[in-house]
């Protein structure tokens, strides 16, 4: 290859390759990957406009005039992977998987930037030979070797101070660092256990981390046991902290909260925590609580950058996707208003509807204003309030969502946002609000679509209101996802024919085949991974309302809106489960850990 020939961009290469069509197409693409924070090469990928990863990996390396790399059959040893500093690998798209005497092989999105390949060089004293490979495979293994890294790291610390048998000194605790990733070798032991702490969650992707002490009364076996909530399943960590640190790491904790009273250790607290982890801002949501061995502590953990708010990504069957949709739209030309509930257990994903809502409804003619306790994600270009009960504004009043719904109906909006519908006060401002000619969501805490509208009633909100307000309902739960790479398929059983039966669905071919987990590197043994939404959309028309302006109790409504099309949450996972999504015990909430 000449090597005075102009570098040819990814643009012209996709356009010559007819991958893309045009450079309108192009920029269209790219727009939409910048948008998401995305390279153009991954999210093409992602969006399934190029399927076939391997030929695009062949044109590129012809094209760069550089070998390529199939990083998904290579297996990099932890000490050739720790060569380059993690912010290193981040910030240029590059990992090493190999080393031979002086020569360390670097893959990287853009091996003919010479200039990185001289910086990383330097870095590391390495000679580096530069090999081509995707950048969303380099970014999938940087995530797996980093993150397997900082888990050891945490069994070594805790491998390291096991001995100690004296209690910690909490004046040895110092200030946090800003990024937790860039752990000091010479910061007390205790700031390095909880960071690590917090980089094992991180890099398990767990929604919480559980901090739990137990005593033994011999003595002998007292410890404090870390567990991790991974796709809804408590995991236990690879570690468990020294007696001797129970206090030295619930104080740090407190100490990283600022508002937290660490000499109080007679009732709950509760705090929040801000931290940057490989540059993303990362928010902790921290409750500490009494308990007869020592305070126990359950961190919530919110990845800002990792919230999901693309509707049509949260697992909805095409039909109830396509009602849910057509609730939301008429803003504009025609005025959209009314009630939407969202309702179901506590972590059932009701928060990451709502924002996927909120962003599809999002645009620049419309005002959307929010009130939450607490805010969770941030959306460009929705103002979002953030409620706060504690505060008190004189003898009877309180900043509470009642109190910021009012607030928000002389703000000129158009769309409006309650965390939740939890009293009589606050469903009857949603529903004044609703009627006034604005899109009203909440969440409200009933086990079903039908029962919600029930629960409305008892608040002793009339049910004419009910009825002339209300849009919609959508219950939800969650259920785990198999993991594509290593579902097993098998020949569904007899009891299992019988469940769809008991709920109305007819098999066609009784050899039909389901899947069950299988177990992989990528899904950590598991067979599962992810979690998918299981739906039940209960959208009010004019004979449901007719219906409740006569009867109101749960069981009749649910039967008529049956009758009306409403399709039942279990028959809608069933119906994931015939698509190979996840699994009957899954969806009838069996034995969860079925393998």
């Amino acid at each position: 290859m000449n090597v005075l020939q102009r570098k040819k961009n990814i643009e012209e290469i996709l356009i010559n390759n007819l991958i893309i069509k045009d450079k309108n197409e192009y920029d269209n693409y790219f727009r939409e990957a910048l948008s998401l924070k995305k390279d153009i090469i991954s999210y093409l990928c992602e969006k399934k406009i190029i399927t076939d990863e391997l030929k695009l990996l062949k044109i590129l390396s012809y094209e760069f005039g550089y070998k390529a790399v199939d990083l998904s059959k290579v297996e990099p040893n932890q000490d050739v992977l720790s060569i380059i500093p993690e912010q290193i690998a981040r910030k240029y798209t590059c990992i090493a998987f190999h080393k031979k005497q002086n020569d360390l092989y670097v893959a990287m999105a853009e091996p003919r930037d010479f200039l990185v390949v001289e910086d990383i060089s330097l870095r590391t004293g390495y000679n580096i030979v530069p090999y081509l490979s995707l950048p969303h495979w380099i970014n999938k293994l940087i995530e797996k070797a980093y993150g397997v890294h900082k888990a050891v790291s945490v069994q070594k610390i805790v491998e390291e101070i096991s001995q100690k048998t004296t209690e910690f000194e909490i004046s040895k605790i110092s200030e946090e660092k800003k990024d937790i990733t860039e752990i000091d070798p010479s910061a007390p032991e205790v700031e390095k256990i909880v960071n690590g702490i917090f980089l094992t969650a991180l890099s398990m992707k767990a929604s919480d981390i559980h901090i739990e002490p137990f005593e033994d009364p011999s003595g002998k076996n007292s410890k404090i046991i870390v567990r991790y909530r991974v796709d809804g399943i408590l995991k236990p960590a690879p570690f468990n902290i020294p007696w001797s640190f129970r206090n030295a790491v619930i104080t740090k904790i407190k100490i990283m909260t600022n508002s937290m009273n660490i000499a109080e250790k007679r009732i709950p607290q509760s705090g929040r925590i801000q931290l940057i982890a490989g540059g993303n801002p990362i928010e902790f949501r921290v409750e500490v609580i009494p308990t007869v061995y020592g305070e126990s502590s359950v961190i919530r953990i919110l990845d800002r950058k990792a919230i999901q708010v693309d509707i049509k990504k949260l697992g909805f069957l095409d039909d109830t996707l396509e009602k849910f949709l057509k609730l939301l739209e008429g803003i504009g030309g025609k005025k959209n208003f009314g009630l939407i509930l969202v309702c179901g257990p506590t972590g059932s994903g009701k928060s990451t509807t709502l924002y996927a809502a909120l962003n599809y409804v999002n645009r620049p003619d419309i005002k959307i204003i929010t009130a939450e306790h607490p805010v969770e994600y941030n959306i460009d270009g929705i103002i979002q309030v953030p409620v706060n009960p504690d505060i008190k504004l004189g003898e009877n009043k309180k900043f509470d969502f009642a109190l910021a719904l009012r607030s928000f109906l002389r703000l000129d909006p158009d769309v409006i946002m309650v965390g939740e519908i939890r009293d009589r006060e606050t469903a009857e401002i949603a529903m004044e609000a609703a009627m006034t000619g604005h899109l009203v969501f909440s969440t409200i805490h009933t086990n079903d679509a039908p029962s919600s509208v029930s629960r409305l009633i008892e608040m002793s909100i009339p049910n004419y209101i009910v009825a002339s307000t209300l849009k919609a309902v959508l219950s939800q739960r969650l259920a785990r996802r198999l993991c594509d790479d290593c579902k097993i398929s098998y020949k569904i059983k007899p009891e299992e024919i019988k469940v769809f039966e008991e709920y109305g669905i007819e098999l066609k071919d009784e050899s039909i085949l389901l899947y069950m987990p299988g177990g992989c590197k990528n899904c950590n043994e598991t067979g599962f991974k992810g979690r998918i939404g299981l739906h039940e959309l209960l959208v009010m028309d004019d004979k449901l309302r007719e219906f409740i302006l006569k009867e109101y109790a749960s069981e009749p409504i649910r039967k008529f809106a049956i009758s009306r099309g409403m399709r039942p949450l279990i028959v809608d996972g069933l119906i994931k489960v015939l698509k190979g999504l996840t699994t009957v015990k899954e969806v009838l909430g069996g034995n969860v850990t079925e393998r």
